[in-house]
């Protein structure tokens, strides 16, 4: 096969960033001198040598420089790795690259995680923002790499909720240990709250067929346990029922424990080098203290590191129905006295004491839930309140406190039953202990949602320099019988708890995304993420391989109304066919909202409505599949998309001959948590227009442009409606972090 060019030896590139890189770009790097010569070079031949047999033996493989520069710039990071009693904070472990589309960027940063675990004797966890992502690189790519490196061995990650606890799928089988889940209060503690919203009535005898045919498959081997290998997954609400759940589990005491389905995939995963997870189950690992993953022992790359910050902000937040906690503590009180019993009278628990403890916990949450009703702070018609400046009444500050302090103490009285009951007892029929066993589990449930409940309260009773977003939301069962409101907590940014608890901890990390800048700069990043509390972060742009000024352009479209101007959208829809008509095969029209893109596909003049595919009418894969199947058949084919279509669809050729971008994607701030940091920077004097609406739509447009050229052969022309990009003085900056396409800008009105 031919290679573009032939990659250069290692010792022949320098490892240090060219000092000519723009400074808002690459900060100041750390000194390599501190590194071993011999490690370096040990690292350096055995890097050399992996990438010249992918060259060689990749189908198709061409040796760009970008993915050169990638993978150098990876290598140093995990070779710069701390040990974890290290107190350095300077973080030249820490890495933020960014590869342009094209670049190869999974075969740079793989390369050099394999070579630097080889030689620093360290894991490797590769991570992705969904499950989806994870499934590919485990499919696709992994395969590939380990074709040409055969001593690389890799491996999966999920979260216990991803596979069955045998013992709770017994449990509820045999109406013993689940008996509180399957009636009752507890039912609706535990229901999910969005198929109730549905008024879908849950079918028992429907879920208990599911059940028993779930455990057939476990005992003869047809299911692994994994609910993503099952081709139709349960409904949530059962699912939640038998899903695997630290507290709730027996670990080597269980009767399943050698066929367990999660034990088992650690176990496989644990002689692994290289682990393929989700960031979402990485931040979760490091909250509760799982030995699943020892971050100071391991080399960590976050892949579609944009999405991180969200992620780790949903990740340590936390949301407690408020009437349905009430509901869950009596029932805990009855089923925690009733396990108690049969515990002997040295660790029984004082059921007089206990039941004190319920009470009172009750009590205070009754006295808030009775607090919100008089006040009316939701409602059928006011959604959402969200307490200014994260501040809580005054009032409430103290019974929030004595809340997290009854939790913690009923909690601990809890864990002691569940510990009891889970510690075998010889003096007992097999029966019986099977039985004490699976009580231990079902008040596993209970535990975590009490640690849930006291982490919301205690977030609630604490106002810090940087306060947190704390809201309440309405909620209305189906037919209106009984209203509820969720109690919820969040930080305004996951800047804090990332660096306290990832980037600190890490022995290396490396975040990279096409888009990890924001108009040009890491800036927006850094600051979400923490990284900018870490002088010493490598930062680097590494450019696309494709030829952007050859291969495109982008288009400001002569609009005379502004998405401002109350005669936009008419005049959108009065030209968007014209637009649409300049190009034959296939097109991408992306909108910001729902209401426009309908209102554009309903003035479609016959001809092109019949060229227009609509995301919603048909699934994702079957629209695309149309949509390759026209435009192969030498048809036009447009497909009509949401924000969601702007980011990982792969449409190359002409697939994708033009991107139409209705207007720039500002997101005004929509959630409790984005208010209250709108809020936060204005009282510090800040402008969040500038700091958060400009960087995220630079960001979120850049992934939208991004859709056009996706090989080095593409052609495609982007236009974006919006004549802000021309006019404003935010235009610059946003234009600065797109793909450098020509800009032909619209002439103005004579």
């Amino acid at each position: 096969m031919s290679l573009s060019a032939t990659p250069p030896a290692l010792e022949h590139l320098p490892l240090a960033i060219s000092p000519n890189a723009p400074p808002a770009i690459v900060p100041a790097y750390a000194s390599e001198r501190g590194m071993d010569p011999e490690l370096l070079e040990t690292a350096r031949i055995r890097l050399e040598l992996l990438y010249g047999e992918v060259a060689a033996s990749w189908p198709g493989f061409i040796a760009r420089p970008g993915q050169y520069q990638m993978m150098q710039a990876s290598l140093l990071t995990f070779l710069s790795a701390k040990a974890p009693d290290d107190e350095d904070r300077t973080g030249n472990n820490l890495a933020q690259l960014e590869a342009g589309t094209g670049t190869g960027k999974t075969v740079a940063y793989c390369l050099a995680a394999i070579v630097a675990a080889e030689v620093l004797k360290k894991t490797v966890i590769v991570s992705t923002a969904t499950v989806a992502l994870q499934e590919q690189l485990f499919q696709k790519d992994l395969p590939r790499l380990a074709e040409i490196i055969p001593e690389l061995r890799y491996d999966i990650l999920k979260g216990r909720a991803r596979y069955v606890c045998e013992s709770r799928l017994d449990g509820v089988i045999n109406d013993e240990a689940q008996d509180g889940l399957l009636t009752g209060e507890f039912q609706d503690a535990f229901a999910d709250a969005r198929h109730q919203a549905k008024g879908i009535p849950r079918d028992r005898a429907e879920a208990m067929l599911w059940f028993k045919n779930a455990a057939k498959k476990l005992r003869t081997g047809s299911w692994d346990g994994d609910i993503d290998s099952l081709a139709q997954p349960p409904e949530t609400e059962d699912w939640r029922q038998v899903q695997a759940n630290a507290h709730a589990c027996n670990g080597g005491r269980c009767e399943h424990f050698k066929s367990c389905a999660f034990f088992r995939a650690r176990r496989q995963a644990a002689s692994a080098t290289l682990q393929v997870a989700n960031h979402a189950l990485i931040l979760a690992t490091l909250q509760t203290d799982s030995t699943l993953i020892d971050p100071g022992n391991t080399l960590f790359v976050f892949d579609e590191a944009h999405h991180l910050p969200g992620i780790a902000a949903d990740q340590f937040s936390y949301r407690a129905r408020l009437g349905t906690s009430i509901k869950l503590l009596a029932s805990l009180r009855t089923v925690a006295l009733r396990h108690g019993r049969v515990l002997p009278a040295s660790t029984r628990p004082d059921p007089v004491a206990f039941a004190q403890l319920i009470t009172g916990c009750t009590d205070k949450l009754a006295m808030i839930e009775n607090y919100w009703i008089e006040a009316r702070l939701v409602s059928a018609d006011k959604a959402v309140h969200r307490f200014a400046q994260g501040q809580i009444p005054e009032a409430l500050i103290p019974e929030c406190e004595q809340l997290a302090t009854l939790l913690r103490a009923i909690t601990s009285v809890v864990s002691s039953i569940a510990s009891a009951l889970m510690e075998p007892d010889e003096s007992r029929s097999p029966a019986e202990r099977d039985e004490q066993a699976r009580a231990g589990v079902e008040l596993g449930v209970f535990l975590s949602r009490l640690d849930t409940l006291e982490k919301l309260f205690s977030a609630w009773a604490t106002h810090d320099k940087v306060p947190w977003a704390k809201w309440l939301e309405w909620v209305e069962d189906a037919g209106g019988t009984s209203v509820d409101a969720w109690l919820c907590a969040s930080p305004m940014t996951a800047a804090q708890v990332l660096s306290k608890s990832l980037w600190k901890n890490v022995s290396a990390a490396v975040c990279t995304s096409a888009t990890l800048t924001a108009c040009g700069s890491f800036d927006f990043f850094d600051r979400l993420s923490g990284m900018n509390r870490f002088p010493d972060r490598r930062a680097l742009v590494v450019a696309s391989p494709f030829d952007y000024a050859v291969q495109g352009e982008l288009r400001i479209a002569p609009l005379k109304h502004s998405p401002k101007s109350p005669g936009f959208s008419d005049e959108l829809c009065e030209k968007l066919p014209g637009l649409l008509r300049e190009h034959r095969h296939g097109q991408l029209a992306l909108f910001t909202s729902r209401r426009q893109m309908q209102a554009c596909h309903a003035a479609l003049p016959k001809d092109l409505l019949a060229q227009v595919q609509v995301q919603g009418t048909r699934s994702r894969t079957e629209l695309l599949k149309e949509h390759s199947r026209r435009v192969i058949a030498g048809e036009r084919s447009i497909i009509f998309g949401l924000q969601s279509f702007g980011e990982g669809i792969d449409l190359p050729g002409q697939l994708c001959e033009h991107v139409v971008i209705d207007k720039l994607p500002f997101t005004p701030p929509n959630s409790p948590v984005e208010e209250a940091l709108a809020e936060w920077l204005n009282a510090q004097g800040r402008d969040p227009f500038t700091e958060l609406s400009v960087p995220r739509a630079g960001m979120k447009l850049a992934q939208w442009a991004g859709r056009g050229v996706r090989t080095v052969t593409d052609r495609a022309v982007i236009t974006v409606c919006d004549t802000r990009l021309a006019t404003m003085r935010y235009g610059p900056a946003i234009l600065a972090g797109l793909p450098p396409f020509p800009v032909v800008r619209p002439v103005p009105a004579a």
